[in-house]
């Protein structure tokens, strides 16, 4: 074996247990189910390295070493199933390993070479789709590992391809006197170390992806919250254009307070999730943005006329009063109040507080009803203004 290969094994195998302890310790501290099986792959790789490189001073069989290797792999590919919450199958993280050592033990080192790059670079694949195909969070950062596995086993399978054609010199010393092992085993070591660094870059992206969305999302009904309808709002309305009309839905669940005093809070925890269900169904349609804004109230923006808006909150309305009929003894009823942006330099907090405004009138007639703001009842079309006379009366009885 030349000099570069055992300095080589010697530093990687340094820094391959260096990875596996940084593992550990995350996992131990976070305890991210990925992190104790990458842990693992990493010092079982970093055995395998300082298998090869005491082979040619010590009686050690080099199929051991490949044998630990191919189960890091198989360990790298159970933390990948880990991470992108999939099941794990243990015969199949330990199969690559096993079949290296039950056939590929006492074979020519060509035989041995296609057995090698077949096993790997089966697992590389399967790495590569797992996270190709992981799109909770949309993260680059998994696409671009997905790519690095992907070019891995292209690079794996085309080695065995190449060795069908290589002309092997013997008897050799060592495995690694071939020029085509020499070159997989620096591919191999090179791939791992930037691996190790991607994963510990993707776990890290992941947890901070999540960790904005828990912050604006409403734990209990999984809607966006107050900051979240904000910002999806600004966004909505710097990007809309002059010919673009949006409309703000504004609701408050009627006598909410008296619920969760006579029924419990879980009885107005279950009214809660049900209305959110029920705007978020018709919200949907509508292609609108909905949040929980605050207690008991939750806003919905719409690009629509006036008039659809206000048809879609009364849809939300008479949902709503028949799906929680049955909780609360019937108590749990919705008021709502629409408006449209007048003025677009006005801003987000004018078109609240016109909504606001309807949501009053709507609570003043008696609740279970939804009004249509001043503002909006006036630009609308001739016969509604008629009808409205300034507002718009309530569509249902209390």
């Amino acid at each position: 074996m030349s000099i570069l290969l055992p300095t080589l094994f010697a530093f990687n195998t340094f820094i391959y247990a260096l990875l596996g302890a940084f593992m550990y310790f995350i996992w131990r501290e976070d305890r991210a189910g990925e992190f104790r099986f990458w842990s693992l792959a990493f010092f079982l790789n970093s055995g395998a390295l300082l298998v090869y490189a005491a082979s040619d001073l010590a009686a050690i069989p080099p199929v051991l070493a490949g044998a630990l290797n191919l189960w890091g792999v198989g360990a790298l590919w159970a933390g990948i199933r880990v991470f992108v919450e999939k099941p794990i199958s243990r015969v199949a993280a330990i199969a690559g390993g096993a079949i290296w050592i039950l056939a590929f033990s006492d074979v020519s080192l060509l035989i041995r070479i296609d057995g090698r790059v077949t096993i790997a670079a089966a697992y590389a694949f399967s790495i590569a789709y797992e996270l190709y195909s992981y799109n909770k969070e949309r993260l680059t950062i998994a696409r671009a590992t997905a790519a690095l596995s992907t070019f891995h086993g292209c690079f794996m399978a085309l080695m065995g391809i190449y060795a069908q054609f290589v002309t092997v010199d013997t008897p050799m010393k060592s495995v690694y006197d071939s020029p085509i092992a020499k070159f997989m085993a620096a591919e191999g070591m090179s791939h791992g170390i930037v691996l190790g660094f991607m994963l510990l870059a993707l776990s890290k992206v992941r947890a901070t992806a999540r960790q904005k969305i828990a912050a604006l999302t409403d734990p209990l009904t999984g809607l966006g919250n107050r900051r979240a309808f904000d910002l999806a709002a600004e966004r909505a309305i710097e990007k809309s254009r002059g010919a673009e009309t949006l409309v703000l839905l504004v609701f408050d669940l009627d006598r909410f307070k008296m619920i969760n005093d006579r029924f419990g809070h879980a009885e107005g925890d279950r009214v809660l999730r049900r209305f959110a269900d029920v705007a978020a169904r018709n919200t949907k349609a509508a292609g609108g943005v909905l949040a929980r804004v605050g207690g008991e109230e939750f806003a919905a923006l719409l690009i629509c006329e006036p008039s659809t808006g206000l048809s879609t909150a009364e849809r939300i309305r008479c949902d709503f009063a028949e799906e929680a009929a049955t909780l609360a003894d019937g108590l749990a009823t919705v008021s709502a109040g629409v408006a449209a942006m007048q003025d677009r330099t006005a801003g987000l907090a004018a078109l609240m507080r016109a909504a606001d405004e309807a949501l009053y009138m709507a609570k003043a007639a008696g609740r279970n009803r939804v009004f249509l703001s001043p503002d909006a009842a006036r630009v609308a079309s001739r016969a509604t203004r008629n009808r409205f006379d300034d507002f718009l009366p309530p569509l249902t009885a209390a």
